[in-house]
């Protein structure tokens, strides 16, 4: 997961290196182990082509701290089973717009009891963000991660069924 993660966030507008690899691989060890996780593999000839997963989001979340955007308490206060956040949904390029990613997405969010999903995404990944409007995602916000020199995501909502 880690090499298709490389790969995939080397590319523009993320043109990532090796020290984002290591935070997502750390940061899955914790993910992989809380309330609600889900993973989701694309494999083809047993090559992992892609991958999408998320957890269910806690009470004391702290996925909307750096939110940079004004933006109503009732988007923001969680409370149990409310949010199921998709941390990532990566394809790698030869298996892109062949509906992989959707059915990834569909799978991930498919059967959640949660009300809702909520992801971010970089507002230059211009493919992504068509994708996620014609899923149903709307934006509620900006957020950037506390480093120096962070980049600015959208913040996205979707009501799940």
């Amino acid at each position: 997961m880690a090499a298709l993660y490389t790969e995939v966030y080397a590319e523009p507008p993320y043109e990532w290196g090796a020290e984002h690899t290591d935070l997502f691989t750390e940061r899955f060890d914790v993910q992989r182990r809380q309330d609600g996780f889900t993973l989701v593999e694309a494999r083809a000839g047993g090559r992992l082509i892609g991958m999408s997963f998320g957890v269910t989001l806690l009470p004391d979340t702290p996925w909307w701290d750096n939110v940079i955007t004004p933006v109503a308490s009732s988007v923001t206060d969680e409370r149990p089973n409310r949010t199921f956040a998709l941390v990532e949904l990566v394809v790698r390029a030869p298996w892109r717009r062949r509906h992989v990613a959707r059915t990834m997405h569909d799978r991930v969010l498919g059967r959640r009891s949660e009300e809702r999903a909520t992801l971010t995404v970089a507002p230059a990944a211009q493919a992504a963000q068509a994708a996620y409007r014609a899923w149903g995602w709307r934006q509620v916000a900006q957020t950037r991660n506390p480093l120096p020199g962070a980049p600015v995501f959208d913040v996205l909502v979707k009501q799940l069924d």
